[in-house]
Formats: C-alpha cells, structure tokens, sequence
C-alpha cells in the first residue's frame, strides 16, 4: 500500500497533512492500469485576490482569477508553472525545487501543507533549509494581498563555518488557461515582458503587456471582453539588504550570500507576487501587508493568527478528526475564493476542469452550491456571491451559464433548466439563517452589469421567477421542462438523440421537486422581506400558485411508486424501475410528503444506490447509458456526487438525525482516505465527483479522460460537507 502522508495540527492548532509518499506519484488499480493522476500533487493556497498552487516538488503556480484565469509563470507543460530555488554550501550547489530536486526525495525534504501555507525542511550534510510559504487571510470580500512571503531559515549545525548562497527564480510567462491547449500560433494575443529592477525598494519587476493586429481583441480595461488584454506585472521583493538582483523578460532572480558560524542561523525573507496596478504604490501597498520577518522553523503559516479569525473553531463537534476536516473544508472555500474585477464582486469558483483547466468561470449552478454554508458562517461573502450571479443575470432573468475573460458571459453551448432553481436555494437559505431580508431591497446591475439601469434584488427575483415559468414552462406531464438539461449536463452530450425534437418536450423530476422543496422555504422568507418591495406580495403570492401547480403534478406523477421517476425525455420516461438519484434528495425535504413515505422512499435509496458504495449513494442503479466517455459507473452514469449526496442527506436529516450524521461520515474526505489510501486524491481536496463500485477505477476521478494533467482541487466537497453539517446541527 502506498504510504501518502498523515493529517496532524501546526503550532497555531490548525490543520496540516505532511505528504510522506514519494514523485512522481503512481500508482495502478488491481487489473495492472496505470491510474491518471498528476504525478506532482497539487496543494492550494490563496486569498480573494490570489491563487498558489504549491507542489510536492516545491514548484508552484502563480495563477489569478481577478480578470480572466491565467497563470502567470506557465511551464512547458500544461497546469504547470516555473520557479527554481538553490542552494549552495561551500561551493556544492543543492537544487531545492522540481521532481529531480531534494524536495522529491521524503528522506532529505519533510513537505507539510496546512492553512494557508507550504512548508518544505530540508537537511544537507552540515546545513539545515527551511523554506516556508505563506499567504495571508483575506478579511473583506474584495480585498487580500497578491503575493506570498517565502520565509528561508539557513542553519549551520556543524562545527566550523560555511559559507552559502541562496537564490530563488520565478519564470514570467503570461499565459490565460482558456488557451492554454491551443497552439501558440493561434492566440489571440502575444505578450511581451520588460524587466526593471529598483534598488531603493530592494526589488524587481516584469511589465507583461499585450499586443495584437485586431484592434477589437484589444479594447479598454474595463469593457467586458472574452480575452484578456490587461495583465499583471510580477514582482519579486526582498526583505534582506544584501540580495542581488537579475534577470530579464524570462523571469526574476534573488539571490543572497552570507557565512554562517557553528550553530549560527539567518532568516530572510521574499515576497512574490503579482499586481494589476502598474504604479508603485500599489505594489507597495500589497508588500507592507506581507514584510514581516519571523524565523519559520517549523511548519506554520506566517499569518497563522490571521486565519485563526477566519476559520471557525467548531468548538461543540466532539469529534476530533471531524472538526479538523470542517476547519479544512473553511480554509479552502476561502482559498479559492476569487475576486472579479469586472463585476466588483467575489465568488468561489468550481475549480478542477472548469476553472483551473479550461479557464472559465463556471458555472453558476456551482457558484451558487459553494456559497450554501456561508450563510453560517461568513455571510458577507455569501451575499458578495448573489450580487455576483445576479450581475451575470439579465434584465429578464436570464442567469449566464460562464464567465470568460474579463467578465464576458453567455450560455455556452448550452440552455440549461435549473439556473434559477440555484439562485433560488442560495437566496432561501441566506434569507432564512442570516435574516436580512433588507438585501431584497438593495440594488444591483443586471447584466451586462455597466451602465445598466439598476434592479432591485426582489425585481430580479421576480424576473428569474417568471423566466422558470414561462421561457423554461413546463411539460404536458405538468412538470418543469428539461431544455437540454437540469443539473446533469452530460444529457446534452450522453442520448444521441435529435434535439430539435426532444428540445421543448422534455421534463425534469429533479427540477420539479427543487421547485417544491425550495419555494417552501423561500415563500415564506420573501412574504418577511415583503416591506422592502411592495412587488413581493404579488410575487409570493404567484410562487404559491406556481409551486401548487407543481406539487399536483408532481404527487400525481409519483403515485402510489416508492420513488419517482428521473425525467421525461426523448418521448419516454426514465427512472420507472431503475432508481436515478438526482430527484431523490429533494423529495425527501418535500413538506407534504408523509414521514412515512420518505422512510419507505430511503429504504428504496439503500437497496437500489447505495448498495455496494462506501462513500454514498451512486448516480444511477443501474447506468443505462452507453457512451465510449461515460463508463457505466462513471461521472453522470452512475458515478458519486457530492451535490447529490448533500439534498439526500439534509432530507433524511428531518426525521433520523442519527443517520443523516452517519451519512454526512461516509462521505468526508477522512472516510475517502479510509477506503482509498492509495489515491493521493483521498485526502485533502478531490474533483466534483468519483467512480462508484460499478467500476475497478471506484474512488478516481474519471479516468476516461487524462486526469494525470488536470489540477484536482474543486468546490464541490468542501462546500457540501460543510453545509450538510450546518444543516443538520441547526
């Protein structure tokens, strides 16, 4: 069994895994496959206005999401950045970073990863390294610094003195992740990089500007654009008065010399980061948040009291291990938090192949599930995020599927159902825990979000409402349309069927009982807000019809059957005998449904999909579709999901408590790793979904596709869980 590291608790009491395992990582499943994971594993650290993937091999990656996604020392490699760091002792240079370097090796470089920090501990003949990278706690939902601090620790523990030179080098070479799989011919833009050094502020700079021959691929700063003309300048300071600079439009390098007596130890510092200000002051502004020279020998954020505010304590949870995850899961969520500059607002991003792949902001469905436990515990940033999807809304309630570029949004491919039915969970359960039922009456611009004519949180509300009722409808079973897919998008891609025929025919039992079990909640929250808009009377009053309507239907559709149906879909209905799990949770929060109906409808959940599953319940009983990128067990044909797991688990939650705690156990990261210790991907993020039992590949990512490129790190885990647990400990 591959030996992968362990989770304990850094000086500051908060959670840290060392990464014990070797790189680059492999491992095979029992028929002999090599498995498709990146053979660097990824950690992440960032606030809302910067991203670091920090690597086992002590590379990183200066990524941004502030306009469009980009990084900004892209490698060779996809998902891949450039930096060096070397040390030499008495003339023997020891290169520190990279899959060759000492970092690969767990017997001369301890690796630990914790809130908001890196930490590498190297030990070479007589001399001690300890290289330590730190990123401070955003405090506000649009601020944080762009940059980290590297805090280096030499120690001479030899009798005689030595003499060493540290130098740290980090690439410049912009690249947006949307075209990232393009070849460099083909971009739209081509980036050019001057360097500068400033002596008097012990620091150094690359100016990375864009050029093209379209002079519409170039418009101003502000305006919306699916490309990114505006990058940002990196920058490299130094805390110590002795470094020397170099460089040129490849990148930056520090380097500091000094001699160490027996026993004698130095502390330096480096800052590094990025800025989309090109005046000094503002790189400035983000240093004096970072220069504080701490001697880090141990593996601890420099910024650790920082965090400590951020991060809830979870005090009452008598279960350790459970406790150190939700701190986990607190951290991330606010890790991957991004800023956007063009919306002046903050969201949590989907991550894995949406974001940190293809480059979009995507989509709003999960932009909309990774706010649901902020409304606990950092309500500010929930709010931040409705403002956000509700600006990437249109004046007729029309909710933009992604986000390119710089705040360039449409649909895609796609026209999906449950935008609004998203919108409408996030803003019920805002509404509901926080009470601030004045937001309905705050205003916001609909999209495309500049000079437009402001809206009213309560009238877009009621323009999302009427856009479900109307532009989506419903079917002539009664229930909400499918268009070409709810939640489940693979839909569109999975039946080869004709659209123009099933396009306006199909419905969706999982956006029907979303409609149920949410408007049963929102209605009355909205009828409290009702003195901030006169129209929510009226509002509330046609919501209540909508959803009776759809309740009748729904009832009426499910009959006397234990479970209800999938979807209507191509002329015929799926879901009668074999159990789809995407209505399933919701119908179990469904008010008019008796307990005894609910008890009787988990029953059928246990035997049929949660059979044979050691995390939760699959997507499908028994996958019916055949499609060479969708293995039957697999992603949407019955693979585990985080986001249908949660509804279930909320549901069994109103009348077995006790369960829905065991439920919420099977599917944290801890009991991941329990089941599949070999998968560096167990342990402290995962992507969206995993592969059920049906399949030797149980556990993985998808593995139809070539994972071993693709940063696995989502939203998805962390967001539910948490949620989940909020849920039920009300």
């Amino acid at each position: 069994m591959i030996n992968i590291g362990h989770w304990s608790s850094d000086k500051a009491g908060l959670p840290c895994f060392e990464y014990t395992g070797g790189i680059p990582y492999s491992a095979r499943l029992d028929n002999g496959t090599e498995v498709k994971l990146p053979e660097d594993p990824w950690f992440l650290l960032g606030n809302y206005r910067f991203t670091l993937f920090t690597h086992i091999s002590g590379e990183y990656e200066l990524i941004s999401g502030e306009r469009s996604w980009a990084r900004i020392n892209q490698g060779k490699k996809k998902n891949s950045g450039v930096n060096l760091s070397e040390i030499t002792v008495d003339g023997e240079k020891f290169t520190l970073t990279g899959m060759d370097s000492l970092a690969a090796n767990s017997q001369k470089c301890r690796r630990v990863f914790g809130c908001g920090f890196a930490n590498y501990s190297y030990e070479i003949n007589r001399v001690s390294v300890n290289r330590n990278l730190s990123v401070k706690p955003s405090t506000e939902t649009y601020n944080g610094a762009s940059a980290f601090l590297m805090t280096v620790t030499v120690k001479n523990n030899g009798g005689k003195s030595v003499n060493c030179t540290y130098s740290e080098f980090v690439g410049a070479n912009f690249e947006t992740i949307q075209f990232q799989t393009m070849p460099k011919e083909w971009f739209p833009l081509k980036y050019a990089n001057e360097y500068s050094e400033n002596a008097e502020d012990n620091s150094a700079r690359v100016v990375i500007t864009a050029h093209s021959d379209d002079p519409l691929i170039v418009p101003d700063r502000e305006a919306m654009s699916k490309h990114d003309a505006f990058p940002p300048l990196l920058f490299m300071k130094s805390l110590s008065e002795n470094t020397v600079f170099s460089g040129g439009s490849n990148g930056i390098c520090a380097k500091l010399s000094f001699t160490l007596a027996p026993n004698e130890e130095k502390t330096f510092g480096i800052i590094i980061g990025y800025s989309f200000e090109y005046g000094s002051s503002t790189q400035n502004g983000i240093c004096a948040e970072l220069s504080t020279v701490k001697t880090v020998t141990e593996p601890v954020c420099a910024f650790a009291e920082e965090w400590l505010k951020i991060i809830p304590a979870f005090e009452n949870e008598k279960d350790e291990t459970l406790r150190r995850e939700l701190r986990w899961h607190v951290y991330n969520l606010e890790a991957m938090a991004t800023y956007s500059e063009y919306y002046n607002e903050t969201k949590i991003p989907q991550g894995t192949i949406y974001d940190y792949h293809w480059g979009q902001h995507a989509s709003a469905r999960d932009n909309f599930q990774h706010a649901l436990p902020l409304v606990y515990y950092n309500p500010k940033l929930a709010k931040s995020v409705l403002r956000y999807l509700l600006k990437r809304t249109t004046s007729f309630g029309e909710i933009r599927l992604i986000e390119y570029g710089n705040g360039y949004a449409d649909n895609d491919r796609y026209f999906t159902s449950d935008q609004q039915l998203y919108f409408f969970l996030l803003l019920s359960e805002y509404l509901r825990v926080t009470k601030d039922h004045a937001f309905m009456g705050e205003k916001v611009q609909p999209y495309p979000a500049k000079k437009q004519t402001e809206m009213t949180v309560a009238e877009l509300t009621e323009k999302c409402f009427i856009f479900l009722r109307d532009t989506i409808g419903t079917g002539v079973h009664g229930l909400v349309k499918l268009l070409n897919s709810d939640w489940n998008d693979a839909v569109y891609y999975i039946e080869k069927v004709p659209y123009n025929n099933i396009f306006f025919t199909g419905e969706s039992h999982m956006n029907s009982a979303m409609v149920i079990s949410i408007f049963q909640t929102l209605i009355p929250e909205l009828k409290s807000a009702a003195e901030y808009s006169e129209r929510l009377d009226r509002l509330c009053e046609s919501m209540t019809l909508y959803r009776n309507n759809i309740l009748r239907a729904y009832l009426a559709d499910m009959s006397e059957r234990s479970f209800p149906r999938r979807m209507y879909f191509n002329d015929k209905p799926y879901g009668d005998d074999n159990m789809f799990l995407e209505p399933q949770g919701f119908t179990l929060q469904i008010n008019e449904l008796s307990e005894e109906r609910k008890r009787l409808l988990y029953e059928e959940l246990k035997k049929r999909v949660y059979s044979g599953e050691k995390l939760g319940a699959r997507e499908q009983e028994a996958p019916e579709f055949d499609d060479d990128g969708f293995d039957k067990g697999s992603r949407e044909n019955g693979g585990f999901w985080w986001a249908l797991n949660g509804p279930v688990i909320i549901g069994v939650s109103q009348f077995d408590k006790q369960e829905a705690v065991r439920l919420l156990k099977n599917m944290t990261l801890q009991h991941l790793s329990e089941e599949f210790p070999q998968y560096w991907s167990s342990y402290w993020s995962a992507a969206d979904n995993l592969e059920s039992s049906l399949i030797p590949e149980e556990g993985l990512p998808d593995q139809t596709i070539d994972y071993a490129a693709i940063p696995v790190y989502c939203a998805h885990p962390h967001a539910w869980i948490l949620y989940c647990y909020y849920r039920i400990n009300e």
